[in-house]
């Protein structure tokens, strides 16, 4: 019997380049970024950067209070409307904006 790694969880708002390569049981944390051909063999954490074989964290998109404020906004669970309404917040990262559309 194959051993099982367990599943393979993707958040929201993540961006795949071309050729990437995620192991079966690894996580990626929502607004992370997977660079172009890059091999995700451990944990991507929340609005990380990684690249590379295997892939490493090379920075951070945002500090630590933007990136628990934007967890805890979660405009991805928003409908449709609300979030074309929002889009330039949403692109802006502005976080009065979204917390008044929240």
């Amino acid at each position: 019997a194959a051993e099982s790694r367990g599943d393979t969880v993707i958040g929201h708002d993540i961006w795949f380049g071309r050729d990437a390569t995620i192991m079966p049981g690894v996580g990626i944390g929502s607004g992370a970024i997977i660079a172009t051909s890059a091999v995700v063999t451990r944990p991507v954490p929340a609005y990380a950067i990684v690249a590379g074989n295997p892939a490493r964290v090379v920075r951070r998109r945002y500090d630590d209070a933007t990136i628990d404020a934007l967890l805890e906004i979660a405009w991805w669970d928003w409908d449709a409307a609300k979030i074309t309404r929002n889009l330039d917040a949403i692109r802006g990262a502005d976080l009065a904006a979204l917390r008044a559309a929240r």
